[in-house]
């Protein structure tokens, strides 16, 4: 592949191993709440990763008035259970090899800003742009759109990295090219979905793709 000019890395299931405490915790909430077996709900939060939560949620009961409390207390329960998470070491010399070779490093996650940003001021790496759920932001066209206006780079001059179905589809939309981390789905599911897109199994094998 050709170097990008600019990285865009998903947060939860690529930069950092959190997707099974978030399924974790989502299974109990969608139990609590809508009395939905844990391993049923689970399997419910893995299929339609990729969106915010209160996103996921209206994929799953659509319309259902408890929406609002279960994406509540989600958020409220994920930072003292996800907080303290961080990148592996070799995720790390990834993002390092990368810079050196003068690529720019961008967070791009559904996950709220709030915590995005908590990450990014708790990581030992300096990234570039950090950009969460929020306001006017998400994963996708308003994502792609501000790290454009920051570095003055057009789509095919980035690439997407995210471990979901729902990460290569935005990036197939908006025109970005994409790799696909085989954490959260198999790398067949990916290979069926993306033909064209690379797909490996952890985030530092990354740079090979260049090589």
């Amino acid at each position: 592949m050709p170097l990008p000019r600019v990285l865009l890395c998903d947060l939860d299931g690529t930069l950092i191993d959190s997707m099974p405490t978030l399924a974790e915790v989502a299974a109990e909430v969608m139990e609590e709440v809508y009395e939905t077996p844990g391993v049923l709900a689970r399997e419910l939060y893995l299929a339609t990763c990729g969106l915010p939560f209160a996103g996921q949620l209206e994929e799953i009961y659509p319309g259902d008035p408890r929406n609002r409390l279960a994406s509540d207390l989600f958020e409220g329960r994920k930072p003292a259970r996800c907080g303290a998470i961080q990148m592996a070491s070799e995720t790390r010399r990834a993002l390092e090899s990368l810079r050196r070779a003068g690529v720019r490093v961008v967070v791009s996650s559904n996950n709220g800003s709030q915590n995005v940003d908590a990450f990014a001021r708790g990581s030992v790496f300096g990234f570039d742009l950090v950009l969460g759920f929020g306001g006017a932001l998400a994963k996708g066209k308003p994502h792609f759109d501000a790290t454009s206006r920051m570095f003055e780079v057009d789509r095919q001059e980035m690439l997407f990295v995210g471990d979901s179905l729902h990460d290569g589809e935005i990036a197939e939309r908006e025109g970005v090219p994409f790799v696909a981390v085989a954490t959260t789905f198999s790398p067949e599911r990916f290979m069926l979905r993306f033909p064209h897109a690379p797909v490996i199994r952890r985030f530092a094998a990354l740079p090979e793709l260049f090589q």
